[in-house]
């Protein structure tokens, strides 16, 4: 059998498919299709349960509940961390009542699952989430959208000021440490490597200003706090008027403003940036404080996500499927944080 790294990427995903329909044996979901979504950092697949009298799906089918199943990439995160993210979505959804990812339990009432088949290296950790629906904006976002992304973030922040860990609850730090390596697992020097000395030396200088903004904040409450860390255009939805967020895959510790940089750094080339932006803080203001100093020092969180980013890009540049499109956004991402700083 071809070893697992050395297949195409159809081939692979042809493989985790397999995967799929052993982890969902731990699952009471009956019969289903199953639909490859997305295979690069972990692997994803829409799953549709469906009825007929023979309890097989087929083209007179009719679907009832649609799910998504994420299996893991090995040594990214283990069981705890996996299951205290699970943990925090169930407090978003019962306490705040936000419409984030509903994780669907076993049979035997656990979070998580792991499954294994000949050919796919290592055991996965698997998670079942209920399908989030609704459509992704992008380009189209415009003022209002904003406004509603804004206070949708700060209602989970507002939660964030006043949630309690529970017992062996653990999810990574967005501290600088994080951004730039422990988070994703970079290995920077390896990213070292593809950078030019100019873009290295943009990095340490942005680095050491992330820093010294961080100790300045310190961590109190008010400041620091669980957070999405990967709240842009790409993770939220919208449905009758409401924002419905997605993948808190990264969701950890970290600095409020890191999570609003997050948001900002994807729209910077927009022309119309400076409203969705005013708008973004108009509707985050309507539900919780933020201080003109704070604002202040947005456009340095937003250098923060830029420096994590280009770091991540480049341990990535070597990868056949990857490396192109790697090359191109460090690039404008280098000129982005060269202007922001």
């Amino acid at each position: 059998m071809q070893r697992f790294e050395n297949l195409t990427r159809g081939g692979q995903v042809r493989r985790m498919r397999h995967l799929a329909e052993a982890a969902l044996t731990a699952y009471d979901l009956g019969a289903v299709q199953i639909t490859p979504l997305m295979h690069f950092f972990n692997t994803t697949f829409r799953i549709d349960s469906c009825s007929r009298p023979d309890n097989m799906c087929g083209e007179d089918a009719h679907a009832q509940e649609r799910y998504v199943l994420r299996i893991h990439r090995p040594g990214s995160q283990d069981a705890l961390t996996i299951q205290s993210e699970l943990l925090w979505l169930l407090a978003l959804r019962r306490d705040m009542d936000l419409i984030v990812p509903e994780p669907v339990l076993t049979r035997d009432g656990r979070l998580l699952t792991v499954a294994t088949v000949a050919g796919v290296p290592e055991v996965r950790h698997c998670v079942v989430f209920r399908w989030v629906y609704g459509r992704f904006l992008r380009t189209q976002l415009g003022a209002r959208e904003m406004e509603r992304v804004g206070a949708f973030m700060a209602r989970m922040h507002v939660y964030a000021e006043r949630f309690v860990a529970p017992p062996d609850f653990f999810r990574k730090r967005w501290d600088c440490q994080g951004i730039r390596s422990e988070v994703l697992g970079t290995d920077v020097a390896q990213s070292w490597l593809h950078l030019s000395e100019s873009q290295r030396t943009l990095l340490t200088a942005t680095e050491q200003k992330v820093q010294r903004t961080m100790q300045t904040l310190g961590e109190g409450r008010a400041v620091f706090g669980m957070i999405h860390a990967d709240f842009y255009e790409r993770n939220y939805l919208f449905r009758h008027g409401e924002i419905h967020a997605i993948d808190f895959d990264g969701c950890g510790w970290g600095y409020y403003l890191f999570d609003i940089g997050v948001a900002f750094s994807t729209l910077l080339a927009r022309s119309d940036y400076s409203a969705l932006r005013a708008s973004f803080l108009q509707g985050y203001r309507s539900v919780r404080p933020l201080s003109t100093e704070h604002e202040g020092l947005i456009d340095t969180f937003i250098a923060a996500r830029l420096m994590g980013h280009i770091l991540w890009l480049a341990a990535h540049v070597d990868e056949p499927a990857y490396g192109l499109r790697a090359t191109r956004r460090i690039a404008y991402e280098t000129e982005e944080l060269t202007r922001l700083l």
